[in-house]
């Protein structure tokens, strides 16, 4: 059967987040089209209790159940950290997904993770190793108690494992002999399948798309998400259909927006007087105005790490959350009320935001504003232009 599901989420104890608000996250998962959505830090037993106050867990399907055909599958994420193999007075901090398949994985991990003296008291834990073979140690010994997915989390934004922080060139690097441990990667918001194909297809694993969001807002669920064949609409179903690479289609986020997409400086630099530099391809190594050396993009990153070789492509589509489109052409911010009026009527419509980007044309969009129209048409083609983003400052889809 099809599902989107949506694997990283965060609870109100990760930082960045409201209070908890459980009819807000039925209603949205409903609108947006979500069917399986991450927990998000179920490590925190607090949180745990206060989904299992909220909703009746299904033991049978390991989800809680949010309303008819929307569930929570248990899932977190926590930080590694560990010393360069090449250079040990540095460290490599990268983040990881871990989506269970049932409440006695999730109390496993708890134990292993407390037993390395991590802090459970917050709701994105660090996990501290003294060596890259003691990583790997602890997530074979991981996979072999409990029933788990393992995730690189967002793979080439700073806080990734392929990230411009303290970098490193592959995923074996960390993993060694352990690789085959990693069950997919995620995309996150700075890349997409195409860009990520050879690092993803050298390991033979598939790549998923998930939001990363701390609220329930329309514009931060579901902005990006997975489509996955899967036996059945259980946590054991989405495992194994991860792990039998069943991935049909991500929806993601046009990376070209991301803070480091292009490799560049800003122009508020010391030495650059208002004049932004930024390189498409071959950028060189040194700033032709400043000097020093460029803040190295995403894409130049992949494009120098990346395998080569002719891999599988996956399927994809490019998509912007229908509320920020609206706000766009209305001039007005997402939360205004005339912006959620003409998203709730579009989407009352549509059936469920998701239609409108796995679906071809405009599924009898009907009476709302041209201007409108035209935003979701020019996602959907990809005829958007494009203010790239590089050097810590945001690009933007103009449409």
């Amino acid at each position: 059967m099809k599902i989107i599901v949506d694997l990283h989420s965060h609870s109100p104890y990760a930082g960045a987040s409201g209070k908890s608000d459980f009819q807000r996250l039925s209603y949205v998962m409903r609108v947006k089209g979500i069917d399986v959505y991450g927990s998000g830090d179920i490590l925190l037993e607090k949180w745990e209790d206060e989904l299992n106050a909220a909703f009746r867990f299904d033991s049978a399907r390991s989800f809680w159940v949010i309303d008819d055909g929307q569930y929570l599958i248990p899932q977190t994420e926590i930080i590694v950290t560990l010393p360069y193999e090449y250079d040990l007075s540095k460290r490599k901090l990268f983040h990881v997904v871990i989506v269970f398949a049932e409440l006695e994985s999730v109390r496993t991990v708890r134990k292993m993770m407390l037993a390395r003296g991590s802090k459970l008291g917050i709701g994105r834990p660090f996990v501290k190793f003294d060596s890259c073979l003691e990583m790997q140690d602890f997530f074979a010994e991981m996979k072999r108690l409990a029933d788990v997915l393992i995730i690189p989390a967002h793979v080439v934004t700073p806080d990734g494992i392929l990230g411009g922080k303290n970098p490193v060139d592959s995923i074996s690097e960390i993993w060694g002999r352990q690789t085959d441990l990693v069950d997919a990667l995620e995309s996150g918001l700075s890349a997409d399948p195409d860009m990520l194909s050879g690092i993803a297809g050298s390991l033979g694993i598939p790549v998923i798309s998930s939001s990363d969001a701390h609220s329930a807002a329309f514009n931060r669920l579901g902005r990006e998400f997975t489509l996955l064949d899967a036996v059945d609409c259980s946590a054991s179903g989405v495992l194994a259909g991860i792990r039998e690479k069943k991935v049909l289609k991500t929806a993601e986020f046009p990376p070209f927006e991301g803070r480091y997409y292009l490799t560049g400086h800003r122009g508020d630099r010391p030495g650059h007087n208002g004049e932004d530099v930024f390189f498409m391809d071959d950028p060189p190594e040194i700033c032709p105005v400043c000097g020093k050396h460029f803040v190295e993009g995403v894409r130049q990153r992949i494009q120098r790490i990346s395998p080569a070789g002719n891999f599988k492509r996956q399927d994809f589509v490019y998509q912007i959350p229908l509320i920020e489109i609206i706000a766009e052409s209305l001039g007005c911010g997402c939360g205004s009320g005339k912006a959620v009026r003409l998203y709730e009527k579009i989407t009352g419509q549509v059936g469920r935001e998701s239609n409108i980007w796995f679906d071809d044309g405009l599924l009898g969009i009907r009476d709302v504003p041209e201007k409108v129209l035209e935003g979701i048409m020019a996602v959907k083609e990809n005829r958007f232009r494009i203010k790239y983003g590089f050097d810590g400052q945001y690009g933007q889809i103009l449409f």
